[in-house]
């Protein structure tokens, strides 16, 4: 149950009803991570709305994202097919579920929806798997894999949307900051997909915080050599010991 004092946005609370174990179970372990990643998204949307060009890049981006793990579940669709022709089914046997397979979720940004949408289709797909296992048409090990794999999307989604953003957190504290990766957007930050681009950008931007660090650090110790010291000050102020002894 989800507590008022909790809240920090507007939320409109939506009940899911998993039709597979697989991916209740790890919405049960990992759907609040996985929301609140996700979540960064609706942020960045929300706050770039009157920027038209920001606000589009966001928004291809999220398009981009949906696009690839929709491929991935058609992967995971044909393989579904080829166990189904293999048996000689035209569809999946129906089994019974469990009532408890059900979830309520927040719904703080209206992309959450998206992201709902797409584990909705990636659980119908998992679901008549396990009722293809159940049936006896699919393997132990068949099961296995085509479980590990819908995790393992699930779990890409989230760590290509969370290492995308990542130069959004504050240093000091860690904390993921919409305005602080929103500025870096208006700088020339690109929103990948692809693994290896985000990779590539990350270690770009460590590379010049590194440089500008060590410049910092440079321009400090030589601004404390330019200055005189004390001692220096005092030579400088007070006669030699051979000019009184002269006098």
């Amino acid at each position: 149950m989800i507590n008022n004092d909790q809240l920090i946005h507007k939320t409109f609370v939506t009940n899911i009803q998993f039709k597979s174990h697989t991916i209740h179970n790890f919405w049960k372990n990992e759907g609040d991570r996985t929301l609140n990643i996700y979540e960064r998204i609706g942020s960045l949307l929300m706050l770039t709305t009157t920027e038209n060009e920001l606000y589009s890049k966001v928004s291809a981006w999220e398009s981009e994202l949906a696009d690839w793990f929709n491929q991935e579940i058609e992967s995971i669709q044909k393989q579904k097919e080829a166990f189904m022709e293999n048996a000689g089914l035209e569809e999946s046997p129906e089994v019974m579920t469990p009532s408890s397979y059900e979830s309520s979720v927040p719904v703080c940004y209206p992309v959450t929806w998206k992201l709902l949408n797409l584990i909705q289709t990636l659980d119908n797909e998992i679901a008549e798997l396990e009722n293809l296992w159940l049936t006896g048409f699919v393997t132990d090990l068949g099961r296995h894999e085509n479980s590990n794999r819908a995790i393992g999307l699930l779990r890409k989604l989230v760590a290509k949307i969370s290492n995308a953003t990542s130069p959004g957190k504050d240093r000091s504290g860690g904390r993921f900051k919409s305005t602080q990766l929103i500025s870096l957007i208006r700088g020339g930050l690109e929103l990948y997909v692809d693994d290896s681009l985000i990779l590539k950008q990350n270690e770009e931007i460590k590379a010049n915080a590194s440089i500008k660090n060590t410049e910092k650090k440079t321009d400090s110790k030589s601004i404390s050599l330019d200055s005189p010291s004390a001692d220096s000050k005092n030579e400088t102020e007070q006669p030699s010991n051979s000019k009184v002894n002269a006098a």
